[in-house]
């Protein structure tokens, strides 16, 4: 089985990745195939026909696949067509296996809790939304969700990161901390990721989480329990959607 992914060491950086990859080893170990990674570069990605070809694969898995579809669009039309399977970023439009958490439904759990909690100013430390359907989704039910609850959208509490790392969220959260009018009376992060790095910038510039400022993050991440305080998050199943990827051949 081939793993296409972009070539880059982020994959084995955060944990929102290591836990789906963990996943899919975990469910090949009872099967009697191995797993090849396909790490992508933008040079590969002009020539798909031979990213393809050169690798021999009974099935592909696809990890960041809104990076690089033309990859994915070789693989539907290969005469010899290999079941693919992709995960998150879904879109109805490719006729392809997905394993898809449902972010409409996680964002508006993430932001109602909070509502539920009475905080009536609440911004968004967003992730880059440019090859990232599931980043897009979460905006979109962001703005809603402040909208059907009668909040408004305040600029000055937003801020859409370059990355999706703790260093990202640290950066933009000390530029709204030093450039906002006010601060939000809480922050949904994209990721958890984001949320540390909120967290690590709130902390030194003094100011108190949750009695100042709220956040809660998304993924459900292993470190999240470990910072202080202990990170609200909305969980994704990340080893179990690996496994199913795997079972979905």
């Amino acid at each position: 089985m081939g793993l296409v992914t972009a070539f880059t060491p982020e994959i084995f950086k955060g944990e929102y990745f290591t836990r789906i990859i963990y996943g899919i080893v975990d469910a090949l170990r009872s099967t009697s195939y191995d797993l090849r990674f396909i790490m992508v570069n933008d040079k590969d990605a002009e020539n798909p026909h031979q990213v393809i070809v050169e690798h021999d694969v009974d099935g592909l898995m696809f990890l960041t696949w809104t990076i690089h579809p033309q990859l994915v669009t070789e693989a539907q039309h290969q005469s010899d067509r290999i079941p693919i399977v992709l995960i998150n970023d879904y879109a109805d439009e490719l006729k392809a296996n997905f394993v898809y958490c449902n972010h409409e439904i996680g964002t508006r759990k993430a932001l109602q809790y909070l509502i539920g909690r009475g905080y009536k100013k609440i911004g968004m430390i967003q992730g880059p939304d440019q090859d990232s359907r599931d980043a897009q989704i979460r905006y979109r039910i962001y703005r809603e969700t402040l909208e059907a609850a009668g909040l408004e959208f305040n600029p000055n509490y937003f801020r859409k990161c370059e990355y999706y790392f703790e260093e990202d969220g640290y950066l933009k959260m000390l530029d709204l901390i030093h450039h906002s009018p006010a601060l939000p009376r809480a922050m949904f992060c994209f990721n958890d990721d984001l949320a540390v790095g909120v967290l690590r910038a709130l902390k030194e510039e003094n100011i108190s989480c949750p009695e100042q400022v709220a956040i809660i993050g998304y993924d459900g991440l292993e470190r999240g329990k470990y910072v202080d305080p202990p990170l609200t998050s909305v969980r994704q199943p990340l080893e179990a959607m690996g496994r199913e990827m795997v079972r979905a051949f």
